[in-house]
């Protein structure tokens, strides 16, 4: 791996979120719906002590940016990315998952003090995304085409990087760190699908990057990729006690679900975010130190 991952304090006063809107809504957003008894308009505020930290050695780190990335500009039959509210799911009728309070704090890894409080990095693009609670991600392969996604099937290419066919993007968003490095987001605690463990994807620019289409992003305003994961216990407290995840536990789907929630997979960055409960609401942290020139 060229990432590591340590443990650092830090105390900042912080913020909910950084430019964009609340709301999720739109057409093209996936189902809405929030989980688990969601609380309002404002998210629960992260304390930053203890919180994992990922020192970036190289622009790109093991994991990788994986297939389904998709730039705030890439496409203009879609709804903005740039919102604080990225909950959804494919498929309507299913649980809307338990809503999720992900606080993200970008740090500049050349200041003396990272491994202390640390300096964030403001004016800095985060996107993130991840599977809803069944596993499907949004806007790759069309319903009912080859290509649809099967989240119970062992993963085999399909759809891939280049069958962007909808306009649906729930679970995925943007944000502009604010002055202390932080950027906020309220989705769901993601699902799992065969043949990867529970994940979600982060990528950073610098503000004002610009797409590039279906490929892998570096140089220019690239600033750092990484995937990061949580403990399996605390995914499997979540996905053995609510809907939808507690239905893809059992049965024939016990063993491919044991081992998609060990976050120890080939290539994995090593990182697992702090999470626990706050009532039925998911609240998680990741500080990630880079190299913001």
């Amino acid at each position: 791996s060229t990432t590591s991952a340590s443990t650092t304090s830090a105390s900042t006063s912080v913020g909910t979120g950084g430019a964009g809107g609340e709301g999720a809504g739109g057409e093209g957003a996936g189902v809405g719906g929030m989980g688990g008894g969601g609380g309002g308009d404002s998210l629960i505020p992260p304390p930053f002590d203890d919180v994992p930290m990922c020192r970036a050695q190289n622009k790109t780190d093991g994991a990788g940016q994986g297939p389904f990335f998709i730039h705030e500009l890439e496409k203009n039959d879609d709804i903005s990315l740039i919102r604080q509210d990225i909950r959804g799911r494919y498929n309507e009728s299913a649980a809307p998952g338990v809503e999720m309070h992900l606080h993200l704090r970008v740090l500049d890894l050349s200041k003396p003090d990272c491994d202390g409080k640390g300096v964030g990095v403001p004016d800095v693009d985060v996107y993130i995304w991840h599977t809803d609670g069944q596993g499907f991600y949004s806007g790759f392969g069309a319903r009912g085409s080859a290509n649809e996604q099967n989240p119970d099937s062992p993963y085999a290419g399909r759809p891939n990087q280049n069958n962007l066919d909808t306009t649906e993007r729930f679970c995925r968003g943007v944000q502009t760190t604010d002055a202390n490095g932080v950027v906020s987001f309220r989705s769901i605690f993601p699902g799992w699908y065969n043949g990867r463990d529970v994940h979600i994807h982060f990528v950073c620019f610098k503000k004002g990057s610009t797409s590039k289409g279906r490929v892998t992003y570096q140089g220019g305003d690239h600033i750092f990729t990484t995937q990061f994961y949580f403990d399996p216990a605390f995914t499997d407290s979540v996905h053995t006690k609510y809907e939808p995840y507690k239905a893809r536990t059992a049965g024939n789907l016990a063993t491919a679900y044991a081992g998609a929630i060990k976050a120890d997979e080939a290539g994995n960055s090593g990182l697992r975010a702090k999470a626990w409960m706050e009532g039925d609401i998911v609240v998680a942290q990741m500080q990630i130190a880079v190299t913001p020139t």
